[in-house]
């Protein structure tokens, strides 16, 4: 471990924020990366970003109870629509928008929250799909048509981490809540338990 992740002091990357609302009600994964972009330079529009993301089709089909039975899968790409009623998009085919723009992003999966402080610490801000409440998830789950299981756990967001000491990590969130904001804190712990139920997935943004 470096000396800087044994510090008190958080050095937090200077990361813009960008708001998802109003237009982009459940587009927060490509508002993160646009954040993200905007760190190195690249001022490119948030909508342009959403517009790029690989879509999956797959129309939502709901049990008598109102709980999800088939929809798609967020390794394909995008489901739903992010200007209206979508969920998400997984690390993998988010990184295809980010190459289009800089080179020697990594989609991470499974990786322990140490391996995504490295990155911070070395200057590079990292995705995290997190919980818009910054509260541990509910799980949820489908199937696609094709029969794969799917876990989406809820309130599903994504923020960028702009830094970490001993007792938080810091973060910025593109929501419109009391909580979300430039470089908001939660207590590191608790960060890292809401990272695992989210399935540990991430983008580094090289």
């Amino acid at each position: 471990m470096t000396e800087n992740q044994h510090s008190n002091t958080a050095k937090l990357l200077d990361v813009p924020l960008i708001k998802q609302r109003p237009e982009l009600p459940t587009g927060c994964e490509a508002v993160a990366l646009t954040m993200a972009l905007h760190y190195y330079g690249v001022n490119v529009d948030k909508k342009t970003v959403v517009d790029q993301m690989p879509l999956d089709t797959t129309p939502e089909n709901r049990n008598p109870d109102g709980t999800v039975n088939t929809w798609g899968d967020p390794e394909v790409g995008f489901i739903g629509d992010p200007y209206g009623n979508g969920i998400t998009i997984n690390p993998n085919p988010l990184k295809q928008v980010l190459d289009q723009y800089r080179s020697g992003g990594i989609a991470l999966y499974g990786k322990d929250f140490s391996v995504i402080q490295d990155y911070v610490v070395s200057g590079k801000p990292v995705l995290v799909w997190f919980t818009i409440s910054h509260e541990m998830p509910t799980p949820r789950f489908w199937e696609t048509p094709a029969g794969k299981k799917i876990s989406s756990p809820r309130p599903l967001h994504c923020i960028v981490v702009t830094g970490s000491d001993n007792n938080y990590v810091y973060f910025n969130d593109c929501e419109s809540t009391e909580l979300s904001g430039k470089d908001v804190k939660v207590e590191k712990d608790k960060f890292i338990q809401i990272y695992n139920a989210m399935g540990q997935r991430a983008l580094v943004v090289s």
